[in-house]
């Protein structure tokens, strides 16, 4: 009765489709009466998602090296079920079979709407500032070819781009962006002191993308290439999808000692020059790192599941992404879930398959809001701190 003399009293807000009592609100509407009841309605209430003021967003890595694994099924429906709680979501595809990017009804008509370019923005400015050194002392520059000229004239928001969600963005993948696993190793023999693993990072925090979003969905290839390293290095927190199967649990292990000994290499040998420069050394974490079993069949494979889930202890979610009759669809459809109408489907079925991606979405949000409520005291912190050092110097 409230929501309905709200709309009354205000024509100019959404006031839904539909007959009789029952009214139907895009999520477009529903985003701009949140808005409306955040500024006018009750102080006490929360109408819109909470994050801490001037936080960066969130990154979400989710990978493993094992195909088939509904890595990109569980992004795309991360994505879907962060937008409907309100946040300001991007999704970066760096799969270059493009999956992703079609789920979200992208057009990347080469690999210069990809990524590509940003990684090639990033060796270009590092080759530019050698070369100024290289000048200053009177050696030959490096090479800088057309590829490199243009990819310092591309900026991230030239090439995200809007989707059919309306609080969803896309920075998507096609067979081209395969290419940069083959450049990325010689652009790095060409300049070792590039640290081609940052690619990723500078580009989103130089030009402030971490700043325009709430929460950043990376979703990477079946491969722990160099994109993979990329997006690694950038997340906050690491969602490792596999089915409970042997081949996928011995597989997933395989990935997280792979990953360990990559980024433990990496570290010794970047610290080895920063220590001899007498810069900080570099050190890879992050604020979470947890395996989800996905497409679990409660009959055929509990047993399994629990030993998985005893191996890998506290970096398990405690929810299994349920394989129901509407989880094999959004595998095999270029939609998802979310987008159903679920007046097409039995109401049990429905339920059951939404409620999977219900279920995860609230464990990755529980961590998303817990990492983000330590990095708000952090902050806080220090500004403390910075305060009363301050202070005793006056």
């Amino acid at each position: 009765a409230h929501f309905r003399r709200v709309l009354k009293k205000h024509p100019d807000l959404p006031q839904g489709t539909g007959e009789g009592n029952s009214k139907w609100f895009t999520l477009e509407d529903v985003l701009r009466l949140r808005q409306h009841f955040a500024a006018e309605g009750a102080a006490d209430r929360e109408y819109l998602p909470w994050r801490p003021k001037g936080l960066p967003a969130k990154i979400i890595a989710v990978s493993n090296f094992k195909g088939g694994t509904s890595k990109t099924t569980t992004t795309a429906h991360l994505a879907m079920s962060a937008a409907l709680d309100g946040y300001k979501v991007l999704v970066i595809d760096l799969d270059s079979q493009g999956s992703l990017t079609s789920i979200m009804g992208g057009d990347v008509p080469d690999e210069w709407s990809t990524a590509f370019p940003l990684l090639a923005k990033d060796y270009a400015q590092t080759v530019q500032a050698e070369n100024t050194v290289r000048a200053a002392a009177g050696q030959p520059p490096l090479p800088f070819d057309e590829t490199l000229t243009e990819a310092l004239t591309v900026s991230a928001r030239d090439i995200i781009q809007p989707t059919h969600w309306p609080n969803i963005d896309l920075l998507g993948a096609q067979l081209n962006l395969y290419w940069a696993e083959f450049q990325i190793p010689v652009w790095r023999m060409g300049l070792r002191s590039w640290s081609l693993w940052d690619a990723l990072t500078n580009a989103l925090t130089d030009e402030r993308i971490v700043d325009d979003y709430d929460i950043i969905f990376l979703d990477t290839p079946p491969a722990l290439g160099y994109l993979t390293i990329n997006a690694l290095a950038a997340a906050d927190i690491l969602l490792v999808p596999l089915g409970a199967s042997f081949l996928e649990f011995d597989s997933t292990g395989r990935f997280f000692d792979m990953l360990y000994s990559t980024f433990a290499s990496v570290e010794d040998g970047e610290n080895a020059v920063r220590r001899r420069d007498g810069l900080p050394e570099v050190k890879f974490e992050w604020d979470a790192v947890r395996a989800l079993i996905t497409r679990f069949d409660a009959g055929q494979q509990t047993d399994l599941a629990n030993v998985i889930q005893a191996y890998f202890g506290d970096f398990m979610t405690t929810y299994r992404q349920e394989l129901t009759a509407m989880v094999g669809q959004a595998g095999e459809q270029v939609n998802g879930i979310y987008e159903a109408d679920y007046r097409e489907f039995n109401r049990d079925t429905y339920v059951r398959g939404r409620e999977t991606f219900d279920r995860t979405w609230a464990e990755v949000k529980e961590l998303i809001l817990g990492t983000w409520y330590r990095d708000q005291q952090s902050a806080e912190a220090a500004q403390q701190g910075a305060g009363e050092e301050v202070s005793n110097d006056g």
